[in-house]
């Protein structure tokens, strides 16, 4: 399951009913013809050479229309957003497939759901046949992007990435699919992407995706995400939610800001979580403590300490047990409607915490007043 699914809660709520929308218009199901052609080049419906036909049904170029303007109408909700990206899987060198038929086998949901993914032409897939598959989608048509090709090099501070090639650059772009491979290290992608807005607003990407297949992507102001992860439009259908996808009940639970944690005590067994505001470096929200009551001992103590702060939809911890010992990651939280319950999973870099066991993703604290 992907835990990156409420990465962009509140705008997701409203790219859903705006899905929700579109889905009831009526959907087509079933395998799409395609002829044959195993190179990326005519592969798409719009390309060049031998191309699939991705389906019969003359509506299909309105639905694709209305799936990019969908998209766009969500990111024209947030100031900070110049882009959207999806990660649609990992292609072989040695795949024949065409690359219609390749989508709809890696990435069919979000394909049915958006289906200008298969109108995208040939000159707009960059990066060769293989590799990181990602959809690039510019916040509107006044966003300019380019796409370059880099090789990382030692400049003797470090080692820093150099463009040596123009993949592609428009002032009035549309959406793209990049090809992204890496040098000696996964953190060394071979692709830089850059977007400029209307409003001047600058996003420089080097595509990289964490443990559960989520886009790392830049963040801005309150560390808030400048480019939107649309995979939830694959992810996330109506009402059809992957199972478990958040903790049982009718109502939504959404991730909390620095004021609604603060000052704040969650509880799990035996152990205390304790958010206290403010008295910290700025960066931080406030001083976190971790308290265990031990085996045969009624009182509680404290066995980490630190600082905490909220990013995005993740607690951030940056703990320390004093001894040589230290906890950090940034943790997905969900807060219920009464904000009496706390759903904490596991970090999507893999880190746990003490209360959480090695054996479970996720689980449920709730508040204490004393």
């Amino acid at each position: 399951m992907k835990q990156c699914i409420l990465r962009r809660a509140l705008s997701a709520l409203l790219c859903l009913t705006l899905a929700m929308s579109l889905t009831a218009c009526g959907r087509q199901t079933g395998s799409l013809p395609a002829e044959g052609g195993g190179s990326t080049a005519g592969a798409l419906s719009g390309g060049k050479g031998n191309v699939s036909e991705p389906k019969d049904d003359p509506d299909d170029p309105e639905k694709a229309e209305a799936g990019l303007v969908l998209l766009r109408a969500c990111m024209a909700e947030d100031d900070q957003l110049a882009g959207a990206v999806a990660y649609l899987g990992q292609r072989e060198p040695n795949d024949r497939s065409s690359m219609t038929d390749w989508l709809l086998e890696n990435s069919g949901d979000l394909v049915s759901e958006l289906p200008f993914l298969l109108e995208i032409p040939a000159e707009r897939v960059l990066g060769g046949e293989s590799g990181d598959l990602y959809c690039i989608v510019p916040r509107d048509e006044s966003t300019s992007l380019a796409v370059n090709h880099v090789t990382w090099e030692s400049q003797g501070n470090g080692v820093w990435p150099v463009a040596d090639e123009v993949l592609y650059r428009e002032e009035y772009a549309q959406p793209v699919l990049v090809f992204v491979n890496y040098e000696e290290w996964p953190d060394e992608p071979d692709t830089e992407v850059n977007l400029v807005t209307n409003n001047g607003l600058e996003v420089k990407w080097y595509p990289l995706t964490d443990e559960s297949g989520c886009p790392v992507v830049p963040t801005g102001v309150n560390y808030a995400p400048m480019l939107m992860d649309f995979g939830i439009f694959g992810a996330i259908t109506g009402l059809d939610y992957p199972e478990d996808w958040e903790p049982a009940g009718d109502d939504w639970w959404l991730p909390p800001t620095d004021m609604g944690l603060a000052d704040t005590d969650w509880v799990c067994d035996d152990w205390l979580m304790s958010l206290h505001y403010g008295d910290c470096d700025p960066d931080y929200a406030g001083i976190a403590e971790l308290y265990h009551r031990f085996e045969d001992n009624t009182e509680l103590t404290r066995v980490f300490s630190g600082v905490w702060r909220m990013e995005d939809d993740c607690l951030r911890l940056d703990l320390s047990a004093g001894v040589g010992s230290s906890l950090s990651g940034s943790f997905p939280i969900l807060i219920s409607p009464s904000g009496e319950e706390m759903h904490f999973q596991r970090s999507r870099s893999g880190e746990g915490v003490p209360f959480l066991p090695n054996d479970m993703d996720s689980i449920d604290l709730t508040r204490s007043y004393g």
